[in-house]
């Protein structure tokens, strides 16, 4: 018999879903008074659009999804900026 409050198995991937919704909240909901439905959609889009298209992604080798999306990337090949070299003296 289960016990008393257990939900059963969790789904696989729910990790990563609850760190976006907690980034969604503390990064863009949380900052400041929205005042109604309509607000909170924008607020909501503005994050989705920055997520996706100017974030880069430790799971796509720290490219952005728009790019891996557009070709423009390789989701296993970094997409660093080479590294500047000043002078010593």
């Amino acid at each position: 018999m289960p016990k008393r409050g257990d939900r059963g198995r969790v789904r696989p991937g729910n990790g990563s879903r609850e760190r976006g919704f907690g980034s969604l909240k503390y990064e863009k909901l949380f900052l400041g008074e929205i005042p109604d439905a309509l607000d909170l959609v924008r607020h909501a889009e503005d994050y989705r659009i920055e997520y996706n298209a100017a974030r880069p992604h430790e799971a796509l080798a720290w490219n952005r999804p728009h790019d891996v999306h557009l070709g423009l990337a390789d989701p296993l090949v970094p997409n660093f900026p080479e590294p500047e070299n000043l002078p010593t003296a």
